[in-house]
C-alpha cells in the first residue's frame, strides 16, 4: 500500500472485503429449522453449518495475518476471496451435511482472511481519529452487508431448497478488479515487510500487553452474544414462540445489524472524543439490558426492540476493542490484528453452538435471560479491573 491516505472509493474498495466476507456467516440464519430438515439432522447440529466457517479464523488468522505481512495484502486478500467464493458456492451442489460442513470449513479460511487484512490496512494508512473513522466505516460496511444477508438468504430459501442460498456468495467474484487494483499483487506495495513479527514483546515493552489481551477476550464475549443470539435463539424463538414467516425472519435477524451499524455510524461521527474503555463498558451493558429484556418480552415488538438494542450494544464494544488493538504501535500488526480476528471468529464458532444448545435444554425465551445474566456478570468483571486498573496508575 501507499503512505498516501487513499480516497473515499479506494476505502469502500477495501472494506468491501470486509463486506462479502461478513455475508459468510448470516445468510443462512432465518433458514436454520428447514435446513435442519433438508440435511435431516436436528437444530443443534445444523448449528455447527451455520457456525463452523469461522473455526478455520480460530486457528489461521493470526497465521493469515502473518504471512500479509510478508507476502502483501493483495495477494493474500486475492486468495481468501476466491477460497470464499468457491468453497461457498460448491455448498449448494452437494446433499451430504457432512460435505457441506466441510466445504464451510474451508470457506472459513478466506471468511478469516477477508475480515483480518481490511482493518490491517485501515491501521496501517491512518492515524489518530482518522483511523478511529474509517475503522468505524469499515464496521458500518460490513455490518450493512451482514444486515442484508439474511434478509436475501431468507427470501432465496423461500423460494425452494433452502440450500440455494449458497449460490448468493458468487457475488465476491464481483471484487477481484477493485482488490488487484487497490492493494496490488507485489510483495514491494505491502507494508511490514522483512524481519520477524514482535508481537508479545512489543505489548510488554509498551505495556500495553493486559489491556490487549482483554480486548481480545472482549470481543469474543459479545460476538458470542450476538452470534448466539440472532443465529440460533432469535430465529427458534420467532418460530416457535411467535410464528413468523421463514421469509419474514430475515428481517427480523437483520435488526441486530441495523442497531450495530447505528453504533458504528455514531462512533465515526465521535471519534477522538471517547475512551476505549468507557465505550466498551458501555456497549457491554447495553448488550445485558437488551438481553434480560427480551427474555421478558410479552410481545414481539419488545424483542424487536431488545434485538436492535443488543445490536447497538454490540457495536460500541466490537468498536472499541478493534481500535484499541489497531493502534499499538508494533512490528507485524498483521498478526495482531490476526489474533483479534481470531477472538471474533471464536465467538461466531461457539455463539451458535451455545444459543442452540441453550434453546434445546430451557427454550428460547429463557436463553434470553440465561444470556442476559452473562452478560451483566461480564459488565461486573469489566468495570473492577477498569477500576483497578486505574487505581494502579494512580
Amino acid at each position: 500500500m501507499s503512505s498516501r491516505p487513499p480516497g473515499t472509493g479506494a476505502l469502500l474498495a477495501v472494506t468491501a472485503l470486509s463486506a462479502v466476507g461478513s455475508s459468510g456467516y448470516g445468510m443462512l440464519a432465518p433458514a436454520m429449522a428447514e435446513l435442519a430438515a433438508a440435511y435431516q439432522v436436528d437444530e443443534a447440529a445444523v448449528g455447527l453449518l451455520q457456525g463452523v466457517i469461522a473455526v478455520p479464523g480460530i486457528a489461521l488468522t493470526v497465521l493469515l495475518g502473518g504471512l500479509s505481512d510478508r507476502v502483501g495484502r493483495g495477494r493474500m486478500a486475492l486468495f481468501c476471496l476466491l477460497l470464499f467464493v468457491l468453497a461457498g458456492t460448491a455448498c449448494a451442489l452437494v446433499d451430504s451435511f457432512g460435505v457441506a460442513v466441510a466445504l464451510r470449513v474451508v470457506q472459513g479460511i478466506g471468511f478469516a482472511g477477508l475480515l483480518t487484512i481490511p482493518p490491517t490496512v485501515i491501521a496501517e494508512t491512518f492515524t489518530g481519529a482518522g483511523r478511529q473513522r474509517a475503522l468505524a466505516v469499515n464496521t458500518l460496511v460490513l455490518t450493512t452487508a451482514s444486515t442484508l444477508g439474511p434478509v436475501v438468504g431468507g427470501f432465496v430459501a423461500s423460494l425452494g431448497d433452502p440450500r440455494n442460498a449458497f449460490w448468493a456468495y458468487a457475488v465476491g467474484i464481483l471484487l477481484v478488479p477493485s482488490t488487484i487494483r487497490v492493494l496490488g499483487l507485489t510483495t514491494g506495495r505491502a507494508t511490514t515487510r522483512g524481519g520477524s513479527p514482535r508481537v508479545l514483546p512489543d505489548l510488554r515493552r509498551q505495556g500495553t500487553l493486559g489491556t490487549a489481551l482483554g480486548a481480545l477476550c472482549l470481543t469474543t464475549v459479545t460476538i458470542v452474544l450476538m452470534s448466539g443470539t440472532t443465529a440460533a435463539v432469535l430465529p427458534l424463538a420467532l418460530e416457535r414462540v411467535f410464528e413468523v414467516p421463514l421469509a419474514a425472519r430475515g428481517v427480523f435477524v437483520g435488526l441486530g445489524n441495523i442497531g450495530s451499524l447505528a453504533a458504528s455510524a455514531m462512533l465515526a461521527v465521535l471519534a477522538g472524543r471517547l475512551a476505549d474503555r468507557y465505550t466498551a463498558l458501555a456497549g457491554l451493558g447495553l448488550c445485558a439490558a437488551a438481553l434480560l429484556l427480551a427474555a421478558a418480552a410479552p410481545a414481539l415488538w419488545v424483542v424487536v426492540l431488545s434485538t436492535l438494542l443488543l445490536g447497538v450494544g454490540v457495536g460500541c464494544a466490537y468498536n472499541a476493542a478493534l481500535h484499541h488493538v489497531s493502534r499499538q504501535q508494533i512490528t507485524g500488526r498483521g498478526a495482531l490484528i490476526g489474533a483479534w480476528s481470531a477472538s471474533s471468529r471464536l465467538g461466531q464458532a461457539t455463539g451458535p453452538v451455545i444459543g442452540a444448545v441453550l434453546v434445546g435444554a430451557v427454550g428460547p425465551m429463557a436463553a434470553f435471560g440465561v444470556s442476559g445474566i452473562a452478560a451483566a456478570a461480564m459488565v461486573a468483571a469489566l468495570a473492577t479491573a477498569a477500576y483497578l486498573t486505574t487505581r494502579r496508575r494512580a
